[in-house]
């Protein structure tokens, strides 16, 4: 197949490495860059007492981890969770061993066995710019002391959607990863009306459940579901070439 790849780099370029090593052609055009967040000078200070840890995303931890190590400080020894594999993956690569769920999103990480009874706890959600309230509502009505850390901003690529529609088409783009919902909508608001009849044509790889919805909302095909937003778990929803 011929996998279109959005996300930003450096985790563009090692997807699309495995993607080949399994037979596939990716055509990679990252949407967006990702940039330390502004909440990161803050972050020493709301360590101190040592919060459960909880990041939504991959780049939340490692924007995290660059800084504490240019600012030659550690992470506490405090209990330690991931929205999914691959955030996982990302704290394990900062020398923690988070805890995740199967179901990749802020509904399983509350499913946990830990989660229900914290009251009074100090929680640090480490996430960025923007993004989801929910789960902090929820974990606040738990009883739960709850904090943010905007540890990565998003800044979007400058791409003419025209001109990337024409070119895709003749690439002979087939399927389309898409690892969140900020770039399935970011995506179609760049292409023309008329890339329409295309997209219906495609095969949309997503990261879960709640990413799979908003395709289908966007009145695009239902997609493959992989089994969370690592490289492996997007390889795997593709398959192997021959």
């Amino acid at each position: 197949m011929r996998p279109l790849i959005v996300r930003p780099q450096p985790q563009a370029d090692a997807l699309a490495s495995q993607l080949r090593q399994a037979g596939h052609s990716p055509v990679v055009i990252p949407l967006l860059e990702i940039i330390a967040g502004r909440g990161l000078t803050n972050l020493a200070t709301q360590l101190a007492p040592n919060p459960w840890l909880i990041a939504v995303s991959a780049a939340a931890v490692e924007q995290a981890h660059l800084w504490l190590q240019s600012a030659q400080r550690a992470w506490p020894d405090t209990p330690t969770f991931a929205v999914g594999q691959a955030t996982a993956d990302a704290w394990l690569q900062a020398g923690r061993q988070a805890r995740f769920p199967q179901d990749a999103r802020s509904e399983g990480i509350l499913a946990l066995p830990e989660m229900q009874h914290i009251t009074g706890q100090n929680i640090l959600i480490l996430r960025g710019d923007g993004g989801r309230e929910w789960l902090a509502e929820q974990l606040q009505a738990r009883g739960a002391i709850v904090n943010y850390c905007e540890c990565y901003q998003r800044r979007w690529l400058p791409l003419d959607g025209d001109h990337a529609y024409t070119l895709w088409r003749t690439q002979g783009v087939d399927s389309v990863i898409i690892s969140s919902g900020e770039l399935l909508r970011h995506l179609l608001s760049l292409l023309p009306d008329e890339a329409r009849p295309w997209w219906q044509q495609l095969r949309f790889i997503v990261p879960s459940q709640r990413v799979a919805e908003l395709v289908l909302a966007a009145g695009l095909p239902a997609p493959i579901i992989a089994d969370g937003a690592s490289h492996s778990a997007f390889c795997q929803a593709l398959g192997h070439e021959e």
